[in-house]
């Protein structure tokens, strides 16, 4: 086997080329071996791992070239003189086929070589970047990067649904439709995103106790966007216990909970539910249904009516810092219900008579009042608000006559009536300009934002009646927006209801069972500018050198994906040269029971790491592949998706990644034989976590290494994860 190591600059491979070239202008193309049996077919193979799979299958009847030798790292890798001439020569080309060999493209143009191409991927079930999905017969879900349906653009990845009935909590994966767990809590819930989107509260008013679940959704920083990365599940140790919990609100990275049985907020900086810690309890005077919003250095508190102790709403805001002290009062807003954060420096509060504005003036605090039309004939009132910080807009409901418009500017009030009484309202992610409104005729409408216009409309599940006084047990729909999507709540029915709101139409019907009610939604990117962001990114990964497609090209890393990477390259030499059929195949066929053997050589020695300890911290995100055939969480890369020589991370990508160490309590990371051991050395140490020996990966190991071929190096490499993490 010829290995080419010389590493040139590309005006090198040029003069070469264009001296061979032209001593060569009146030579014929390479014709296939049945037309020319004198010689043995010129095989050229991109990377070491590829080439000793082609070599395990041809053996002597090919003159087979690799291009990048052990231990080379094909991202950086440098084209030679040599590899235009073997390209040149050849009859058959086995490339990865998944956009590994960036540099690829140019060389054979170059070249002019009219060798065919073999893509050893082809018929392997391929991974988006950041899929690193279990395999189902190892476990009960996938970790992936969500995509969904082209039509619907945007979706959420998992949708937690509380039960309106019994005491439950189901989380659900929106791709497969499927319920992937279910937690027991002490009664039924609402359920509520957090603050960072990767936490899910269950507020139980009846169990005096919130929980919270973590949903397996994390967001790898990935240049200037994120990846969105799935893992698996948990009920989380941290819980909070008080009278009657039911306000909840997530703001500045600050968690508030109102315990109307208390009178009092639990206050915490949401960070703590993962690395321990103790809310801050701010205490209103007295129990009523209260609300508390934190914002910044302060918490604005609900004031219970001072002259009447059985009031039950509020008459106004406390402004308090966080050890309690007050520094402003306003009680002008009678019986308050409802509030929105408008930004960094405000907040919104509903009130009988309109909508009261706190907010941050100069050194201290000021509000103002937007009042009720005078055109209100039936009284109504705000009780709810929704501020979408993409659009700057504020919406509430007025009463169930409709939404209640905002010019914050003017300072003045619209409402907007809808043809049947509103149940339920909020932003549409699809277009931050856009409010979706439920009537209980069971029709959804998006109606504009700014003029309150009415844009479309769609029945999308049965008519429901409003709660009557003294009416217990019966439910309503909730929903939630996220991306592209709504999600409706059908408890009669025992469905979750999907709506595509670009095509404005039912997508599916997703059956939970009991009775589905409260919704939050995970992991759908709102970032006003993410399909910039993406499309900006893609033209930069396409035009870097060292940058991958949209698929993940490391298929070696799994023996199963090495059985497809075989048989394609025996098809493609019986095809090329049918005189030596036999031999190939029966190599082949050899080498495929050793592969097999291998895999479950492998099952057996990663039945010697606890369930809990399977994760991975790479220096590259390679391991997608071996992670979902036996069942790893890969935790995360320091180099995402390229190993380049100057593609070291920043401090916070550093910093982010030794949090998740420890927040998953990874007893190991591991450096690759073409990584760069001196980061991951340093992010051990961050972490306080050891470093196991080089895995091989990229290319095969030097001579006495034991990873000289490929069943050698993935029997090396499995034998460090075991070592390392059992």
């Amino acid at each position: 086997m010829k290995q080419s190591t010389l590493h040139t600059s590309w005006i090198g491979v040029f003069l070469i080329l264009s001296l061979l070239l032209s001593a060569c202008a009146t030579g014929t193309p390479a014709q296939p071996q049945a037309e020319n049996d004198a010689r043995p077919l010129k095989v050229v193979a991109t990377y070491s791992v590829l080439g000793d799979l082609v070599q395990q299958v041809a053996g002597d009847r090919v003159d087979l070239t690799v291009l990048v030798g052990p231990d080379g790292d094909p991202h950086v890798y440098e084209p030679t003189p040599r590899d235009a001439i073997a390209l040149a020569e050849a009859d058959l080309l086995f490339e990865n086929g998944l956009e590994f060999e960036t540099w690829l493209e140019s060389l054979y143009a170059a070249s002019q070589s009219q060798a065919k191409r073999v893509a050893v991927s082809d018929g392997v079930d391929v991974l988006l970047f950041g899929e690193h999905g279990h395999d189902a017969a190892d476990h009960e879900h996938d970790h992936a990067e969500h995509t969904h349906d082209a039509s619907m653009g945007v979706a959420p990845a998992r949708l937690a649904v509380a039960d309106g009935r019994a005491a439950l909590v189901h989380l659900l994966d929106v791709k497969s439709g499927e319920v992937i767990a279910t937690y027991e809590v002490a009664s039924p819930a609402r359920v509520y995103a957090g603050a960072d989107g990767t936490l899910a509260y269950a507020v139980q008013m009846d169990g005096n106790r919130v929980d919270v679940i973590d949903v397996g959704v994390r967001f790898e920083p990935h240049d200037d966007h994120d990846h969105l990365v799935l893992t698996d599940p948990a009920l989380l140790d941290f819980a909070l216990e008080g009278t009657r919990p039911i306000h909840f609100v997530a703001h500045d990275g600050r968690i508030a909970i109102f315990y109307d049985g208390d009178g009092a907020a639990a206050v915490f900086e949401e960070s703590i539910v993962r690395s321990g810690g103790e809310a801050t309890r701010i205490d209103s005077g007295r129990p009523h249904h209260g609300v508390a919003v934190p914002l910044g250095d302060v918490v604005l508190i609900s004031l219970p009516d001072p002259n009447d102790p059985e009031a039950t709403l509020p008459v106004g805001v406390s402004v308090r810092t966080l050890d309690g002290e007050e520094i402003a009062v306003f009680d002008n807003c009678p019986r308050l219900h409802g509030e929105a954060s408008i930004g960094h420096d405000a907040v919104a509060f509903g009130c009988a008579d309109g909508v009261l504005i706190v907010a941050r003036d100069g050194d201290g605090w000021s509000s103002r009042k937007i009042d009720n039309p005078t055109d209100n004939p039936n009284n109504a009132r705000v009780g709810t608000l929704s501020y979408n910080e993409r659009s700057g807009l504020l919406v509430g409901n007025f009463s169930r006559e409709g939404v209640a418009l905002f010019d914050l500017e003017v300072g003045a009030m619209t409402p907007v009536r809808l043809p049947a009484p509103m149940w339920a309202f909020t932003w549409s992610e699809h277009d931050p300009h856009e409010i979706l409104a439920l009537t209980i005729d069971g029709v959804l409408h998006v109606m504009d934002g700014e003029s309150g216009e009415l844009l479309k409309s769609l029945n999308v599940m049965n008519p429901f009646s409003l709660p009557q006084q003294g009416e217990h047990g019966a439910l309503r729909p909730l929903m939630v927006a996220a991306g592209d999507v709504a999600y409706i709540s059908d408890p009669d029915a025992g469905d979750v209801i999907e709506v595509n709101l670009i095509e404005m139409a039912v997508e599916r019907r997703i059956p939970v069972g009991e009775a589905p009610f409260a919704l939050a939604a995970f992991g759908a990117l709102a970032d006003p500018h993410a399909e910039e962001k993406m499309q900006d990114a893609a033209q930069e990964t396409a035009a870097h050198d060292h940058a991958h497609g949209e698929f993940d090209p490391h298929i070696w890393m799994s023996p199963r994906n090495a059985v497809v990477m075989v048989e394609n390259i025996r098809n493609a030499l019986v095809a090329a040269d049918p005189a030596n059929a036999d031999f190939y195949a029966a190599n082949a066929a050899a080498y495929i029971e050793k592969l097999q053997q291998l895999d479950a050589e492998i099952r057996a020695l990663i039945a010697e790491i606890p369930a809990e300890r399977r994760k991975l911290v790479t220096t590259h995100e390679v391991f997608g592949y071996f992670a979902r055939d036996y069942g790893f969480e890969v935790v995360g890369s320091a180099l995402g998706a390229a190993t380049t020589e100057a593609a070291d991370p920043g401090a916070g990508q550093i910093a982010a990644l030794v949090e998740e160490i420890r927040a998953a309590g990874v007893p190991a990371i591991f450096v690759e034989n073409v990584g760069n051991p001196a980061l991951m050395a340093r992010i051990a140490e961050e972490a306080g976590v050891k470093l196991a020996p080089p895995l091989y990966t990229h290319g095969l190991g030097p001579a006495g290494s034991g990873a000289e071929d490929y069943i050698g190096m993935i029997r090396t490499n499995v034998q460090i994860i075991v070592e390392a993490l059992r």
